[in-house]
């Protein structure tokens, strides 16, 4: 008798150490403890009080509430491919060459489908986002894992070793900017990654989740829809317009792959949620409003990298962008205890690097882009004293 046992393929994906480092901040500040989260990447702002204003006035609309189109609102996607358009240079057909999705995590598994095949090796550069790695091994193809090195502290982009592998993989996925390491590339790095992707015949999937936060990186367009055909783009919404509740994100690239990445939508969620699709649309013609939160985060960034120069327990690692450090912890402590020991000491919450691959080991992720007003002096004076 066959019996009834979870897949194999699920069953050797191990899920990451997040949840189990928020379960134990949400009991200690059940017991009365102060707990900074510098772990996960939660804005420490709600969507503008505008954009939510005019939502509300809409929310006894019917059609609020029902099912959109699969790839989302005219309207919004309009609205997205203008912001694009204005900030980067990006011309896109907004109607062939953009969804709307579910988040960006949902944007990458519909690029990941429409661009591989079962049993097909797909390219990440490590430390990586691991959402992406379970997407890659619960689709049923193999990871090949590019390791960076750290130079001058900071974490460096690994371009020969990347040049080794291009021509055994089917796909390469990049975060940039990074997501741990806040990493950011120069416009000849993304320029050099199109032209080798193309040449090798590899797809290029890369996420900009963290686009609006590039501090020092380069502004480049790194898709030409209408050149590229190996390359698409997704981001999210949750962090640049504090919408992380609301599940919006973007997926852009050429016709023929977009087509194909519409029947995974159809499938997964059927269309993006159409409440927070109006939400997006108030939301964006609140610009100032966002170069305000942009402001913000720059400004916890050298907050949280001025600690960690004082830190005796961690070293600063560059962040050119994004919400995170990828810190080295001064310990022998595998990362995980330095975690559990770094917030049961100090009430600050953060995640090992082990969680982003071998080569994070040693490491801590902080996330500086997560710490409210009222907060932010206190936990940066307690960052300040970490000592292992």
């Amino acid at each position: 008798m066959r019996s009834f046992e979870p897949s194999d393929r699920m069953k050797k994906i191990d899920l990451p150490p997040i949840a189990h480092i928020m379960a134990k901040v949400r009991k200690m500040r059940s017991e009365g403890r102060r707990v900074f989260s510098m772990a996960q990447a939660v804005p420490w702002y709600a969507p503008p009080e505008k954009a939510i204003r005019n939502l509300s006035e809409k929310l006894y609309d019917t059609e609020l509430h029902g099912y959109g189109p699969d790839p989302g609102l005219s309207s919004s996607r309009r609205a997205v491919a203008d912001d694009l358009r204005q900030r980067r240079g990006i011309d896109l057909d907004w109607e062939g060459q953009l969804h709307l999705t579910c988040g960006a995590s949902q944007a990458f598994l519909g690029a990941l489908l429409a661009c591989t095949e079962v049993g097909d090796r797909v390219m990440v550069i490590e430390p990586y986002y691991f959402d992406h790695v379970f997407a890659i091994l619960f689709s049923g193809m193999e990871l090949v894992s590019v390791p960076m090195e750290t130079q001058n502290d900071r974490w460096a982009f690994p371009k020969s070793a990347i040049e080794r592998n291009l021509d055994r993989v089917s796909a390469l996925v990049l975060v940039n900017p990074g997501n741990p390491t806040g990493s950011a590339l120069s416009e000849p790095e993304l320029s050099w990654l199109c032209e080798a992707t193309r040449d090798s015949g590899t797809f290029l999937i890369i996420d900009e989740t963290y686009e609006r936060f590039n501090f020092e990186g380069a502004n480049y367009a790194p898709a030409k829809p209408n050149g590229d055909p190996h390359v698409m783009v997704f981001g999210s919404f949750s962090k640049s317009l504090g919408m992380a509740g609301w599940r919006l994100g973007y997926l852009f690239g050429p016709n023929a792959l977009m087509e194909q990445a519409l029947k995974v939508q159809d499938s997964v969620v059927i269309c993006p949620p159409t409440p927070a699709q109006h939400l997006l649309e108030e939301a964006l013609r609140e610009q100032q409003w966002i170069d305000g939160m942009v402001q913000g985060v720059l400004k916890r960034l050298h907050a949280c990298r001025e600690a960690m120069d004082q830190s005796p327990g961690l070293d600063w690692r560059a962040a050119e962008g994004g919400f995170f450090t990828l810190a080295k912890a001064n310990t022998g402590l595998y990362s995980l205890d330095a975690c559990l020991d770094l917030l049961e000491r100090y009430g600050i919450a953060a995640i090992p690097g082990s969680a982003f691959g071998p080569t994070g080991e040693g490491h801590l992720r902080v996330s500086f882009g997560c710490l409210s007003d009222d907060e932010l002096e206190d936990a940066m004076e307690t960052l300040a004293g970490v000592e292992f």
